[in-house]
C-alpha cells in the first residue's frame, strides 16, 4: 500500500482493532502480523496495554515480522504519574528493543491522575512539572537505545486554560525529547475532558517539527469511535495525510473500534483501506 503524492507515508494498523476477535498473545499476534504482511500493510502497532508479553514472546514476534518483512511498534497504556508507571516501562523497553522497525515506544500521557476527579479538566501545575521531568528523563533514556518515545494524546486538554488548568500543548512546551503520536479524533470524543477546536489543532500541529512522530486514523460517529474509516471526522482524513506528507510524520495507523468476529474485523480494514483509495490517498 503507497500513498499516491507522499509515497515516504507508511500505512500500518493498530492490534487494539482486534481485541474482541483475537486474543493477543503471541499466536493471535502471528496470526495478526501475518494478515498484515498478505494485505500489503508495513507495520504493525502492537498494543501489550499492560505490558504482559515477555521479552521472549517478543523475540517470537519479531522472528515472524522479520520473516514477514514487517515493522513493529511497540504500545503500552501505563502513564507516568501513575505509581506502577517504572516497571511497566522498563519491561516495555526491554520489549521494543527486539521488535525489527523504527524503534518507537508509545504510552499514554494521561489517566491514573484523572480517575478520580470526573471534573479534572487538565494538569495542575505542579502535574505538569512532575510530567514533563518524568517523560523527559525515559525519553532520553529511550534516545540512548535508538528509540523513540512518544505519548499519544487521549482524554486529557489538549490546550490548557491559563493558570487554571494545562493541557497536552502545555506538556511540549515543557519538554523537549518526548515525542507526539496524535490520534485524529481523542481530542473531539466524548470522553474528552475539554473539546477542542479542529482548527485550533490543525494550527498547532504545524509547529511540531520533528516531535510528531506518528498519527491514528479514526471516525467518530456522535463523538464515539467507530469501526471504519468514513467523512465524519472534525478534521479531514486527507487533511492529516497531506500534513503529515508535508511534515515527514511517516507513520499512518489505522485505529478502529474493535469488533466481534475476525472476519468481521478484516472486512472493516478493507472498507477502511477503500475509504482511503476513494480519497485518492492510497494508490490503486
Amino acid at each position: 500500500m503507497v500513498f499516491k503524492d507522499y509515497p515516504n507515508l507508511k500505512l500500518g494498523f493498530s492490534t487494539q482493532n482486534f481485541l474482541k476477535a483475537l486474543p493477543l498473545n503471541v499466536a493471535g499476534l502471528t496470526e495478526i502480523i501475518e494478515y498484515g504482511a498478505k494485505e500489503g500493510y508495513q507495520y504493525v502497532e502492537v498494543r501489550d496495554q499492560f505490558v504482559d508479553l515477555t521479552n521472549d514472546d517478543c523475540k517470537a514476534l519479531a522472528e515472524v515480522a522479520k520473516k514477514n518483512k514487517m515493522d513493529l511498534i511497540y504500545v503500552f497504556n501505563k502513564n507516568p504519574l501513575d505509581s506502577a508507571y517504572f516497571p511497566a516501562f522498563e519491561k516495555a523497553l526491554a520489549n521494543v528493543l527486539v521488535f525489527p522497525g523504527p524503534g518507537i515506544l508509545r504510552t499514554i500521557a494521561s489517566k491514573s491522575e484523572f480517575d478520580a476527579d470526573a471534573t479534572k479538566k487538565g494538569w495542575t501545575k505542579e502535574e505538569l512539572t512532575r510530567l514533563a521531568r518524568l517523560s523527559d528523563s525515559c525519553a532520553l533514556i529511550c534516545k540512548s537505545k535508538n528509540i523513540r518515545f512518544v505519548f499519544e494524546n487521549s482524554n486529557e486538554a489538549f490546550f490548557g486554560d491559563s493558570l487554571t488548568y494545562f493541557g497536552l500543548a502545555d506538556f511540549y512546551s515543557s519538554t523537549s525529547y518526548t515525542g507526539l503520536q496524535f490520534d485524529i479524533a481523542n481530542p473531539f470524543r466524548n470522553s474528552a475532558r475539554v473539546k477542542s477546536d479542529p482548527a485550533k489543532v490543525l494550527k498547532y500541529l504545524s509547529t511540531m517539527g520533528n516531535r510528531w512522530i506518528e498519527t491514528h486514523l479514526k471516525t467518530l460517529q456522535e463523538g464515539e469511535p467507530q469501526p471504519i474509516l468514513t467523512d465524519n471526522n472534525p478534521i479531514p482524513v486527507e487533511k492529516i495525510v497531506g500534513m503529515m506528507g508535508i511534515q515527514n510524520v511517516q507513520f499512518v495507523t489505522l485505529e478502529l473500534a474493535a469488533v466481534e468476529g475476525k472476519q468481521v474485523c478484516f472486512d472493516n480494514h478493507a472498507k477502511s483501506v477503500k475509504f482511503l483509495k476513494d480519497k485518492g490517498l492510497l494508490k490503486e
